[in-house]
């Protein structure tokens, strides 16, 4: 059984993931949701029958209690922005490892929507499975391997653990693959994205993963608070879309950097 676990906090486009769920070609499935948000939420997530956890938490520890109550062999970490393709579940089923990473599409056609899917397939297409483990992450986890992860993160950081928001699912990347080199990339895109519309939505978002890395400070993942200098291979766009991309990048990078040395 999959354990779809999902921690929301706004719930704008939460109807559109339950439906696809619900939608799934594959019934074998429990939905967990960490409602962080409002009453509302707790409406919508009593229509569709799923279990609900109501605790204003960050995000660690929301991914943290949604495993807590999970039961299934196979945990599929989702979020309120990600609803599933049809046939996700049946796929998966037929693709299971400790750690599975995932395509994903963007959902829009805004510049930045459209620079997003450009870095998505430029990180799928052109870099072998072992340079996508370096840039993308695994949304299915094998449930105890995940709850061995998430058991070292929350010794390892102690009375911070509860105030982790981002890099949240790099945390546990890190810690999973110290217990397995399982790693499957799956390049179908099975899961679906409302992406960031606008460039206001960039800077407010990076910005604020910016500042929430000082969280890492003086803890053993400490090393995570510097910038990466992973070199991506790029063969999809041409010149014009390496230029896309630059711009994307800056549109992250700034903000981050303000965040982070504020």
């Amino acid at each position: 059984m999959f354990s779809i676990q999902i921690p929301v906090l706004h719930g704008k486009y939460l109807r559109e993931v339950f439906e696809s769920i619900r939608l799934q070609s594959l019934q074998d499935y429990e939905v967990v949701i960490v409602n962080s948000g409002g009453k509302e939420i707790s409406e919508l997530i009593k229509e569709y029958g799923f279990k609900e956890i109501r605790k204003d938490v960050k995000l660690l520890e929301a991914r943290y209690l949604a495993n807590k109550e999970s039961r299934g062999d196979y945990a599929l970490l989702l979020d309120e922005t990600r609803p599933l393709r049809r046939d996700a579940l049946q796929i998966l089923s037929k693709n299971l490892h400790d750690m599975v990473i995932i395509g994903e599409r963007e959902l829009g056609d805004s510049f930045w929507v459209k620079a997003a899917q450009l870095d998505k397939d430029n990180i799928m297409l052109c870099n072998t499975p072992e340079a996508i483990k370096g840039f993308a992450l695994p949304r299915l986890f094998r449930r105890e391997l995940l709850t061995g992860a998430l058991e070292r993160l929350k010794v390892n950081l102690g009375e911070k653990f509860n105030q982790v928001i981002f890099p949240d699912h790099e945390l546990i990347y890190y810690e999973a693959s110290r217990l397995s080199n399982d790693v499957f990339v799956l390049k179908d895109e099975l899961i679906y994205h409302y992406g960031d519309y606008s460039l206001k939505e960039i800077v407010r978002k990076y910005y604020r993963y910016g500042r929430s890395l000082k969280v890492l400070k003086g803890t053993p993942y400490s090393f995570m608070m510097s910038i990466g200098r992973k070199r991506r291979r790029v063969c999809v766009g041409g010149f014009r879309g390496r230029l896309i991309l630059y711009t994307l990048y800056l549109a992250r990078g700034i903000p981050f950097l303000v965040g982070k040395f504020s």
